[in-house]
């Protein structure tokens, strides 16, 4: 089974698995290395117990990540079922946790098509208007000047899907892209859903 990468769906939970994995394996080295070492010198005061310190550090921050990752899960099968007949052409990305030093979005499902960025929010507790300042902000960072709306109802955002599918061809029209060497096959919205997933945990 191939691993889900980060805007595909299911990542949180495939992360979760991943995560916890690591950090098992980052504790699992250095006490290892810190008993083993003292059984055989017979004492912790040997460069080895220094090594096997200096190693708890990976685990530490590996840690912190899957705390990060347990506090989250993936949007419903039924939520991604109903989105997912609407794609078409679009270029979409799901569940992208997006994170600032003032506060942290969900953003269930996001479409983009030419200038377009529509999300799906369905956290009633999200700030909409700072989390749509926040991706307008970081896509102008990388140069792409977007419309970006925020909905909060499914029906409405596979509607607006659907519209975004009718009117491609004349939404993309006329819109300059200059390819990143450094991500072979990336089209324009590629790239803008990669800055998405930047920002995003």
């Amino acid at each position: 089974m191939s691993k889900v990468k980060k805007g595909q769906y299911g990542y949180f939970d495939g992360q979760k698995k991943s995560k916890f994995l690591t950090s098992v394996i980052c504790l699992a080295i250095p006490v290892f290395i810190i008993y083993s070492s003292q059984a055989y010198f017979g004492t912790n005061k040997n460069i080895f117990t220094v090594i096997g310190m200096i190693g708890l550090v990976p685990f530490a921050m590996s840690l912190v990540s899957t705390i990060m990752f347990a506090m989250r899960k993936s949007i419903p099968a039924s939520e991604h079922d109903a989105i997912a007949p609407h794609e078409g052409n679009l270029t979409v990305g799901y569940e992208l946790y997006m994170t600032d030093e003032k506060k942290n979005s969900l953003v269930d499902c996001v479409c983009i098509c030419g200038n377009e960025v529509v999300c799906l929010v369905t956290d009633p507790k999200t700030d909409q208007k700072f989390l749509k300042e926040h991706i307008i902000k970081h896509l102008k960072i990388d140069k792409f000047h977007c419309n970006v709306h925020i909905l909060g109802d499914l029906k409405h955002f596979t509607e607006r899907m659907d519209e975004m599918n009718e009117h491609a061809d004349s939404l993309r029209k006329g819109l300059r892209f200059s390819p990143d060497e450094r991500y072979p096959g990336f089209g324009r919205e590629d790239m803008i859903l990669h800055t998405l997933c930047t920002i995003s945990l």
